[in-house]
């Protein structure tokens, strides 16, 4: 009766959905509209009460009045991460070592042990995401930790980290899956969703982050090989109730197909710590978390959304609170979660509800609202007797430390590898081999299990530059290259020009660098002749026994497609991942079009440049976010062989100079910008720096090489940069010697990278470089 009074004093259109749904048969619910969820997400007064007690009634009838919980502890085994999400203040990038935390693998095997000790089901293990992570981090962590607790149940890793878990190993998701599953993983945490079904809103919050498909694939593998999930939701932040309800439709259209989601969590965003709230790079429109009664209508709604799908929907207590939490028991909430233990990713972001709850206070907590506790395991299946005592209610919760104290002790630092060795040295075979964890080794060199053997050898490429057009519909402000774009190809530099300009190349010149201004995509027409133009320039230096690397912009798939067979490599400038005032009259320079970019030659799997340039009106923090992009593009398609890290170098012909921006970038940090993106790229991204650009701050360039730079570029034997022509290129046996008295090699490469050669070059392509492997000492494959 409460029910249909609070029903009829609710607006017509809520209480004709909230009818449809309660008169549904659980075995064929109702199933909502987007526009029907929206306009629950939006319920106040008369609707808002009708909506949570709706919410109560299906979580009555699917649970009756049982409330559970799960004793168990938390591992996050690392706080350094190669991704800088901007909503995450648990995370550190390896630059800033002394906030860095990496537990060595007997940490995480006695703090699992010591879990199961005191009456623990279940440990959830997630962490960062640390750079050059050896193939067997988590594999090998799974495997210590079953060998140690057989029965424990463990509940390990994230899609995120499965993603990147696959990609270092260089595996499918689905093998990757697999080989956690015969490690000892029983279940995976379903985080890393936040917001799915829109990835630019997913940009904004973690730029580089996984998108909405990945997600999606890798739950739905995880499922079908066994493997089931939690699913999650982070609110309260930029997103529209719209978000919101295509992200609970998304969840229920996986249930509907695999049935692998154990239960619903919603997880408030917490704001207070947040660096995207603390530097504004999420935007005005970021609100400071949930409401209360957004709180409330969202997990009501979940539980109407989802009725007859996923069972369980729980309340978090360590981002609500335990009073809220309380009252979600009333809005359609029949689990409060686990135990903890140890909390560190919502306590570093600012909840202060504390990081471990004892059952006992659990029982108190859902005895006090009138319900029946019970001790669940992660699957929901009941533990035991209702009243069983637990170990952990007499322990004090001081023997277990806290997030602060990790973070500050001495004990578990991580330490950044030594600027050693590059991936891109000479055309030699690599020997990637990484050799598995060992319990006694550093908590940083069993997670990379890298091989820190120093190298000693730099490369370069011996170049010539060809300019099919200097035009170029882009305009940025310190821009030294352009000029003023038409509408016709009349000024194009012909076929016999170039001809002319190779049969001239100095001996012993290998690339031919393809640089052009750029032609604006809505001139369908003459885009597509100019493209047709550059592939005809790289096809006349095969010919000519060179080797072609095309830089000329943003391209499309079907572009890059055009131009891959006549390329050993190709390259963009990422530039910066935030949009900025030196672009403003630049639409190709929007970080988004260019992200696009480098994606799209992923997925043609071509041989990449890439980079960024310093000194343009950015901050350090979006410069290490940049490269954080990088990476991630990186761990999913593979095809980043180098990455440039260029200080912007004022030119004679540029519109504005460095007092007109924001910021400017000193020469002197760009040794630490190298090691900062050593530690965040993955191994095999080599790092480039261009000679002629840091000449003018003596030792610069050895400090550079020192830092972890293992490449200068093309070095022309006879052109100008033409990039930045008022700093010209340095003699190579000036070079030579100058790197010889600080005990380093220079050497010639081809444009492609041994490694990438034998993985993406066939064909024409591959048997052109093979005539050059007594000059490198490429092996064939």
């Amino acid at each position: 009766m409460a029910l249909a009074r609070l029903m009829g004093g609710s607006r017509k259109g809520v209480s004709r959905v909230l009818d449809r749904v309660l008169s549904a048969d659980r075995d064929c619910p109702a199933v909502l509209s987007a526009a029907d969820i929206a306009d629950l997400l939006r319920a106040e007064g008369a609707d808002f009460h009708a909506v949570c007690a709706t919410a109560d009634a299906l979580r009555k009838e699917t649970c009756g009045n049982k409330v559970s919980f799960v004793v168990n502890r938390n591992i996050n085994f690392t706080n350094v991460c190669v991704k800088r999400c901007r909503f995450c203040a648990f995370s550190r990038t390896a630059a800033k070592q002394s906030e860095c935390y990496v537990l060595p693998l007997d940490e995480i095997v006695r703090r699992a042990s010591e879990a199961a000790d005191l009456g623990a089901t279940e440990v959830c293990v997630q962490a960062g995401l640390l750079p050059n992570a050896s193939p067997t981090l988590y594999t090998e962590i799974a495997a210590a930790i079953k060998a140690a607790r057989p029965h424990l149940h463990l509940h390990a890793f994230s899609p995120e980290e499965v993603l990147y878990g696959a990609s270092r190993g260089k595996s499918s998701v689905r093998d990757f899956l697999v080989s956690l599953r015969e490690a000892g993983v029983d279940t995976l945490p379903g985080t890393s969703a936040e917001i799915l079904g829109d990835d630019a809103l997913r940009r904004r919050l973690a730029p580089g982050r996984l998108s909405t498909s990945d997600w999606v694939d890798v739950v739905r593998t995880a499922h079908a090989v066994g493997l089931r999930t939690t699913a999650t939701m982070m609110y309260g932040h930029i997103e529209t109730p719209e978000h919101v309800a295509r992200h609970l439709q998304i969840l229920r259209e996986i249930q509907s197909d695999t049935a692998g989601f154990t239960e619903f969590v919603p997880l408030g965003f917490i704001a207070s710590e947040a660096p995207g709230r603390l530097d504004g790079s999420i935007g005005a429109d970021l609100r400071e978390g949930p409401t209360g009664p957004e709180v409330l209508r969202t997990h009501a709604v979940a539980r109407i959304v989802l009725h007859g799908s996923i069972d369980n929907i729980q309340a978090s207590w360590v981002k609500e609170g335990v009073k809220m939490a309380q009252v979600l028991l009333n809005a359609g909430c029949n689990d409060l979660g686990g135990t903890l233990v140890n909390e560190s990713i919502s306590t570093s972001a600012g909840a202060s509800f504390g990081q471990m709850l004892r059952p006992r206070e659990m029982r108190k907590l859902i005895v006090s609202c009138r319900r029946v506790p019970y001790e669940r395991l992660t699957d929901y299946r009941v533990k035991g007797a209702e009243d069983r005592a637990s170990e952990l209610d007499d322990v004090d919760v001081a023997q277990f430390g806290s997030y602060s104290q990790l973070v500050a002790s001495p004990d578990f630092r991580f330490r950044r590898k030594p600027a050693a060795r590059s991936t891109a040295p000479a055309m030699s075979p690599s020997n990637p081999g990484a050799p598995g964890m060992s319990r006694h080794m550093s908590s940083t060199a069993w997670a990379r299990g890298c091989n820190d053997r120093e190298d000693r050898v730099v490369t370069f490429s011996p170049s010539i530059t060809v300019i099919p057009t200097y035009e170029c519909f882009n305009s940025c402000t310190y821009c030294n290259f352009r000029t003023t774009a038409t509408r016709s190809s009349a000024g194009w530099t012909p076929l016999a020009t170039v001809r002319s300009q190779l049969e001239r190349a100095p001996g012993g010149t290998v690339e031919v660098l393809v640089m052009s201004g750029e032609v604006h995509p809505g001139l369908v027409n003459i885009r597509a002749e100019w493209v047709q133009h550059v592939a005809d320039i790289c096809n006349l230096a095969l010919d000519m026994g060179f080797m072609p690397h095309t830089n000329v912009g943003p391209l499309s798939e079907a572009e890059f497609a055009v131009l891959k067979p006549v390329n050993f490599s190709m390259g963009l400038m990422l530039e910066q991942v935030v949009a900025l005032p030196v672009h403003r009259h630049a639409p190709s320079k929007h970080p988004s079009v260019r992200i696009e970019a480098i994606r799209a030659a992923g997925e043609l799997g071509i041989p990449f440049t890439t980079g960024i340039l310093c000194g343009i009106g950015e901050t350090e923090k979006q410069r290490l976010e940049s490269l954080e992009v990088l990476a991630g593009l990186q761990q999913k398609h593979g095809h980043l062989q180098e990455c440039i890290l260029q200080p912007h170098s004022t030119g004679s012909q540029q519109r504005e100079t460095p007092s007109d921006w924001q910021s400017t970038f000193d020469l002197n940090d760009l040794p630490d910008l190298i090691r900062a993106a050593r530690s965040i790229l993955p191994d095999s991204v080599g790092i480039q720096v261009p000679p002629n650009l840091v000449a003018s701050q003596k030792g610069l360039l050895r400090r550079c090489l020192d830092a972890g730079a293992r490449d200068l570029g093309g070095i022309s034997l006879v052109n100008k940069d033409e990039v930045n022509p008022d700093f010209v290129f340095p003699g190579v046996p000036g070079l030579a010697r100058e790197l010889a008295v600080s005990g380093y090699e220079l050497r010639e490469r081809p444009p492609v990278y041994p490694t990438f050669a034998r993985r993406f070059l066939k064909g024409r392509l591959l048997e052109s470089l093979m005539q050059h492997e007594d000059r490198f000492g490429f092996q064939r494959p």
